[in-house]
């Protein structure tokens, strides 16, 4: 049974605010996804008996249409009786269903909502409806989109301030939770030009994600405008401190079965990431598993040399630091407590498994 979501917002009010752009994307989705019989369907289960596809097209009703031209004869319809809203409803929820006797996959339908929510609209899965979005989307942990316990091509970042220990020893925690949610604020600012979402945030450092189109090279180009703007950071927020800080940052690549409870997200994508940061990134430097460098384009890889290996996987890393902007002759405390493992290897010990 479909519902009618007026209560909601109203269908018209939407179709005035749905761009050119993406009614021509639901169309798509439709035709690429559906056979013409079910793109019928799915019209009757909106209209009940009314919908007639032929008659609306104007042909004969033993002529076929075709599953392009029956999608966009759907969608035209449903823009006429305001039903656009019922119809990315009822298509959110055939993805991994059945119709007519066959399983359906919607590919593409991600994609669709995540770019519906940046036009103000996002379809609540608990409350299975199209909602009006009442916070900033960067907020949203799924981008809007993303479905409980379904797998998705994911970029992981782990990211940590070097020798935190130390610094809450010098400094006091209430100082330094101060700067830390400074450096939170300043991240989510810098994240909203990359699509990312922060998933997890521990004070001094947390897990950050990157989903959809070009998802590894919008990454890495984050972790790279981080460590370079970090001095701009410690310039503005830091200081009172004698101390700079500093980030080490880890990323990979790979399929995860996501949660908007991230905490339920269990994932070697994210312990592969939060592992290579902590135990083989440099302070400064920033880390890429084998997986995720082998699919980057040559204009954005060519800044990473070989790590060695690290849990029997090659592992890529900046070849010196990033975030030495300023000069600097201060000590600083974090860095010297957490980077000495470092200093004190031999370059050929970097070819042996970190792990």
């Amino acid at each position: 049974m479909i519902v009618s979501l007026f209560h909601t917002i109203g269908d018209y009010r939407f179709l005035r605010m749905l761009s050119p752009s993406l009614y021509n994307e639901l169309i798509e989705i439709l035709a690429n996804n559906l056979r013409p019989g079910e793109i019928d369907e799915i019209g009757k289960l909106l209209f009940k008996a009314s919908y007639d596809s032929n008659k609306l097209a104007g042909t004969n009703s033993h002529i076929s249409l075709s599953s392009r031209k029956s999608a966009k004869i759907l969608t035209e319809y449903c823009k006429q009786q305001n039903k656009l809203f019922s119809l990315i409803k009822l298509t959110v929820e055939l993805d991994d269903g059945i119709l007519l006797g066959r399983h359906i996959k919607i590919d593409g339908i991600e994609t669709f909502l995540n770019k519906l929510a940046h036009e103000g609209y996002v379809y609540d899965f608990y409350r299975r409806k199209v909602i009006k979005q009442s916070a900033d989307v960067s907020e949203n942990i799924n981008w809007g989109s993303l479905r409980d316990g379904k797998v998705y091509e994911v970029t992981v970042m782990s990211l940590d301030i070097v020798g935190n220990s130390a610094l809450v020893k010098k400094y006091g925690i209430r100082r330094m939770e101060k700067i830390y949610f400074s450096l939170w604020q300043f991240l989510k600012t810098k994240l909203k030009d990359y699509n990312g979402r922060i998933w997890s945030w521990a004070g001094d450092g947390g897990i950050i994600a990157f989903a959809f189109k070009e998802h590894t090279v919008r990454a890495v180009l984050f972790a790279l405008e981080i460590q370079k703007l970090i001095p701009i950071f410690n310039v503005r927020f830091n200081s009172d401190l004698s101390d700079r800080i500093i980030l080490r940052i880890a990323l990979d690549t790979g399929r995860l079965r996501f949660f908007s409870d991230t905490g339920r997200i269990i994932s070697e994508v994210i312990n592969y990431a939060a592992h290579l940061e902590k135990k083989a990134t440099k302070p400064g430097n920033i880390s890429l598993s084998g997986k995720l460098f082998s699919i980057l384009p040559p204009n954005v890889s060519r800044y990473f040399t070989p790590g060695g290996l690290y849990e029997g996987n090659d592992f890529y890393t900046t070849c010196c630091r990033l975030d030495l902007m300023f000069p600097d002759s201060a000590i600083d405390v974090g860095a010297k407590s957490e980077s000495t493992r470092f200093d004190d290897e031999e370059t050929d010990s970097r070819n042996k498994n970190l792990a």
